[in-house]
């Protein structure tokens, strides 16, 4: 039983990994569906290989947190070195293609760049207790949250509207919904953040739960979704949207309380709740399908 446990576990890393990708074809299929494009597999298929190249490069530069947080991952990319190629790989061959495809649009290249620049330390930063440094976005407390929570909002509505060359669409409703993404991301990230409180902090990592603490941590999470709810439901009073939308906007807000509610009352840091806050982005893909049918 213990060696099945520790096989399991083994094989949580590249499945996160492979999660991600898929999570990312689905959700520009989605946003196909949803505007009523045809659907383009290569601009999910290069969106997927972005998407598993910069977490895999991310994988390999979180050693200090993922020593503390995550020993298991950790040991699994140390032996497993190939997925570092792989991962070059897939970057140079979703680039490559839409190079040469000429579908290579802004939003592609600034997924490149926020990704190396979230893995590596090229970001000049400086501040009167460190002096002048290179650092990580995810070592820039908030940065971290809110650039990951951007680029999942927009890159699922820019790139296939980018690469599909259309110029007329919903605009009010497309804001709405990357927003609601947005929120769904942030929550996701920074919720994440404070399951890995304890490690990050004898890791010296610099997050807002370990600057700000986990209780204000978990209160801006909760202030959040209770202020977009509030945002939506006034939309809807004021017929800015309809039914469907303010019912699917309003989902992306109250799902959040699903795991930090259990959070809360258990303290759990593992386990089933770290598994039910990843769902986010499947829901979101599954919400956009159901109105596309509308």
């Amino acid at each position: 039983m213990h060696s099945i446990k520790a096989h399991m576990r083994e094989l949580k890393a590249p499945f996160v990994l492979i999660y991600l990708s898929l999570m990312g074809f689905l959700c520009i299929y989605s946003v196909q569906r949803y505007l009523h494009l045809r659907f383009e597999p290569m601009s999910c298929l290069s969106f997927m290989g972005i998407i598993f190249g910069v977490y895999t490069l991310n994988r390999f530069t979180d050693t200090a947190e993922d020593f503390t947080n995550d020993i298991g991952r950790l040991l699994f990319f140390q032996r497993k070195r190939s997925f570092l190629a792989i991962a070059i790989l897939s970057l140079a061959a979703s680039m490559g293609f839409l190079l040469w495809a000429e579908k290579l649009n802004w939003m592609h290249c600034l997924l490149l760049a926020m990704g190396f620049a979230y893995s590596y330390r090229v970001v000049p930063w400086f501040d009167r207790a460190s002096g002048f440094q290179l650092l990580r976005i995810k070592e820039m407390t908030f940065l971290k949250n809110l650039s990951v929570s951007f680029l999942w909002g927009a890159a699922v509505f820019v790139v296939p509207i980018a690469y599909s060359g259309i110029v007329a669409f919903d605009h009010k409703m497309v804001w709405l919904l990357a927003s609601g993404l947005f929120v769904s991301t942030f929550n996701n990230t920074l919720f994440d953040d404070i399951l890995d409180e304890a490690g990050d902090r004898v890791a010296g990592i610099k997050t807002l739960p370990t600057t700000w603490g986990v209780r204000r941590s978990e209160f801006m999470l909760m202030a959040l979704d209770l202020v977009w709810l509030g945002a939506v439901a006034a939309l809807y009073s004021a017929r800015h949207v309809d039914g469907a939308h303010a019912l699917f906007l309003a989902f992306l807000g109250i799902y959040p309380f699903f795991y930090l509610v259990p959070h809360l009352r258990t303290k759990t840091n593992k386990g089933w709740i770290d598994l039910l806050a990843e769902t986010d982005l499947l829901f979101f893909a599954v919400g956009m399908l159901l109105l596309s049918f509308r």
